[in-house]
């Protein structure tokens, strides 16, 4: 729900996308984002903003039960989420690599395996290409990622939709 997921959501709709589920651990949409959600609405696109947490297995279930039964069949993935917390290696702890790692990883791997059996258009990861050249400080957010394309691809080897977009540097969305 924030400027890059939102962006993303406006690039669907403006290609046809009419029925979205956007989520955040908080359900809410950045400030500056409303007015687009509202924009896309306009246009027909039904968006629903649900707070859930990506690494909470019951919670997700819940949210592709709810999906189920209110929504048409769903046909894609877009895995956003990502914590950012710069540091040198030797200045991490288990809790400060966890809080990066979590949401990529944790989440990518459940979004997986509650999707390995639906017939997806595509399921999409957001990497970076820090997982290529690296990054000073961000070496949880390199691993993050790198999980992410492996993921990738081990879901192309089954035959499944996944690509990992490894994007480089981005200024606002």
């Amino acid at each position: 729900l924030g400027g890059f997921g939102i962006e993303t959501t406006r690039f669907l709709v403006e290609r046809g996308a009419r029925h979205l589920v956007l989520t955040s651990r908080s359900g809410e949409a950045a400030a500056s984002a409303l007015p687009l959600i509202e924009a896309m609405r306009q246009r027909g696109a039904t968006i629903a903003t649900v707070a859930a947490d990506l690494t909470d297995e019951a919670a997700m279930t819940a949210l592709f039960a709810r999906i189920d039964t209110t929504m048409p069949p769903l046909r894609g993935v877009l895995h956003t989420a990502m914590v950012l917390d710069d540091a040198l290696f030797a200045n991490l702890d288990a809790a400060r690599i966890h809080k990066v790692l979590a949401p990529k990883v944790a989440g990518a791997d459940l979004l997986d395996r509650l999707t390995r059996q639906r017939p997806l258009d595509f399921f999409v990861l957001y990497s970076s290409a820090t997982t290529l050249i690296g990054n000073p400080g961000q070496a949880s957010y390199v691993a993050a990622n790198a999980y992410l394309e492996g993921l990738a691809r081990a879901r192309h080897a089954a035959g499944l939709p996944a690509v990992a977009i490894a994007w480089g540097a981005i200024a606002d969305a």
